[in-house]
């Protein structure tokens, strides 16, 4: 969603749901559901406007009580993890009550953007990447905006 979108929301409690990359993701998801291969030469449109989009928006993610991101690990071993990311209020009302229920801690929301996404990259080896609307889309990038 856009920051202005959000600031609208927060400002006269507007449903704001709309997200230009939501609907690229929905749009490649169908494709590829379609071809039956993610390596199709026609998904390569929509696979660039994801990755154009991406830094235009802002997102949302759920911080515990230290104030420090929900971590999904990638193993039971693993220190490595990913962490989960919605594209609106809507998606996250839906996933954060989904995601919460695996966690005792009280979750908040955050509001965080590709800046943020690159800075957790940056200090921590261990992230690898984020999952976008994980109830819903279930949308995988790695670390670097990249999938």
């Amino acid at each position: 969603m856009k920051l202005e979108d959000y600031q609208d929301y927060q400002k006269n409690n507007v449903k704001a749901s709309k997200s230009q990359l939501k609907e690229y993701i929905q749009i490649y998801a169908d494709m590829a559901k379609k071809l039956k291969s993610e390596d199709a030469i026609e998904l390569e449109a929509v696979k660039r406007n994801i990755r154009d989009t991406y830094p235009t928006e802002i997102y949302f993610t759920l911080i515990d009580e230290a104030e420090k991101p929900v971590k999904l690990t990638l193993t039971e071993t693993s220190r490595e993890y990913i962490i989960p990311i919605f594209t609106d209020m809507r998606e996250y009302a839906v996933g954060s009550a989904k995601i919460s229920k695996l966690f005792l801690d009280k979750l908040d929301l955050k509001v965080i953007t590709p800046e943020d996404i690159a800075n957790l990259a940056e200090a921590d080896e261990c992230f690898q990447g984020f999952v976008i609307n994980p109830h819903s889309q279930n949308f995988n990038m790695d670390r670097n905006g990249d999938f």
